[in-house]
Parts: C-alpha cells; structure tokens; sequence
C-alpha cells in the first residue's frame, strides 16, 4: 500500500510541476492587440477539380448545367427564395421556416406543386456551391433538410405514370361525389 501511495504523490507532484510550468508560460507572453485587416475580396464559389476531365466533357457538362440552373422549377414560394438567395442566410433557421411554410401551402394545392422537389433539389445543391460565410453556418443542416423534403414531395405526389393511368382525367388525390 506504501508503493501505490508513493506512486500516486508522486503523479500528482509531476502534475502540479506541469501545471506550474504552464502558468509561468501564460504569465511571460504577451499579446498585443492586432487588427485583423477586413478583406474586399468577394466570395467565390468553390471550383470543382478538373483535372481528369477533357476540355470537350466539361464544356458540355457546364453548359448542360447552367441550362438546367438558370430554368426556375417549383410554385412561386420556392421561385422567390431561389430569386433571393445572395442575401439568404440559415444560422436563424429560415430554412425550418422555408419548409414548414411551403407544407402549408403545398397542403393547400398539392397541383400546384410539381416541380417543387426538383426545386428543393436545386436549392439543396446551390446551397453545397456557395461559399462559406458566418452567416451561413448551418448550410450543411439545410442542404440535408431540402433534399429531405425533396425526398418527402416526391413520394407524396402521384407518379406521372399513375396520372396519365386515370381514365377520367382527374388526379387520383381528388375524391369525386356523384351529383344526387
């Protein structure tokens, strides 16, 4: 027991003369107040790497992609938060507040709705392009909430398969009552 006691005072003698050691450290340095110069330099967008591809597939890809990204889909909710999305920041949860108004209004008028996936879809990658900014802390969080809810509008709508299946014209979503 006198072994395991020496050995133990002695741990502790060897942390506090490392504890001591640090103090004196923080004590001698010194910090002087600089200013961190604030930068002008605009954010970029990340750039992919190119260097596998030729110079024939990406030209053909970028311009297939900016085609695609330039083409609005989605109801007009979606429209004017795409139109606004220099400015939209997702640190306050405006991305919550963005599905869970769009539920509403999809409950609404599910007709109206869809492209929307594909638009939640679009907000979701645009969300991966941009660059970072403190304000826009949460951007991973929000690209998994849209692709979710992307996820969650395709399921929820009828197939065009199954619409173009309805003999009488009418979505499988409506019920229709006999007139009496």
């Amino acid at each position: 027991m006198n072994t395991n006691h020496a050995a133990l005072a002695g741990r502790s003698l060897n942390t506090v003369s490392a504890e001591m050691d640090l103090c004196e450290l923080l004590h001698a340095m010194r910090l002087s107040a600089a200013k961190v110069p604030e930068s002008d330099v605009p954010d970029v967008l990340m750039q992919e790497n190119t260097s596998c591809s030729t110079s024939d597939t990406l030209a053909s890809s970028s311009s297939s992609l900016s085609s695609e990204s330039t083409e609005p889909h989605g109801c007009a909710y979606l429209q004017a938060i795409r139109d606004q999305f220099d400015q939209y920041a997702t640190v306050g949860g405006e991305y919550l507040e963005a599905i869970f108004t769009h539920r509403e209004i999809f409950s609404s008028f599910p007709a109206a709705h869809h492209q929307c996936a594909r638009a939640f879809s679009d907000l979701a990658y645009m969300l991966e392009q941009r660059a970072w900014r403190a304000d826009r802390d949460a951007d991973t969080e929000a690209v998994s909430a849209f692709r979710h809810e992307a996820w969650m509008i395709a399921a929820t709508l009828p197939s065009a398969s199954k619409q173009a299946s309805t003999s009488n014209g009418f979505p499988s979503y409506v019920c229709m009552m006999p007139a009496m």
